[in-house]
């Protein structure tokens, strides 16, 4: 990764780490929040797994604002997570009309789920006093 001091000391390493994991997630956010955008929504996923894994590493010696931020991207990763196995089993199960139906509606619930958990963390400042931490 690009900036790391494998010389250096952890803090401004794990740092650089986090904060590039940070970018990654929040990158995606504007198209994963768009109702039918099922890639963007599977990418977010990944990008909060990957978060969510190096803070568990690193939140030791960055802080509460990481532990936050670990939980908060744990829980992203779980309702995307779900978004994406809608989607999957809706491909295999469409020729089946009343099961289908309930999948859409899992989906949707899902979906608004996913769009309160990321506004109140935003609301929150969860991601914002991470990036100010590091």
């Amino acid at each position: 990764m690009e900036g790391l001091d494998p010389g250096g000391s952890l803090r401004p390493n794990a740092s650089r780490i986090v904060l590039v994991r940070l970018d990654e997630l929040r990158g995606f956010a504007d198209e994963a929040l768009a109702r039918g955008a099922s890639e963007a929504q599977h990418d977010m996923r990944i990008a909060a797994k990957r978060l969510r894994y190096v803070l568990e590493i690193f939140a030791p010696c960055l802080g509460e604002e990481a532990e936050t931020a670990r939980r908060a991207a744990k829980q992203l990763q779980s309702i995307l997570g779900d978004l994406h196995d809608c989607d999957l089993i809706l491909t295999k199960v469409a020729h089946v009309p009343s099961l289908a139906d309930i999948l859409r509606e899992r989906r949707e619930r899902l979906f608004h789920d996913f769009v309160e958990l990321w506004q109140a963390e935003a609301s929150k400042g969860t991601w914002a006093a991470l990036e100010a931490s590091l």
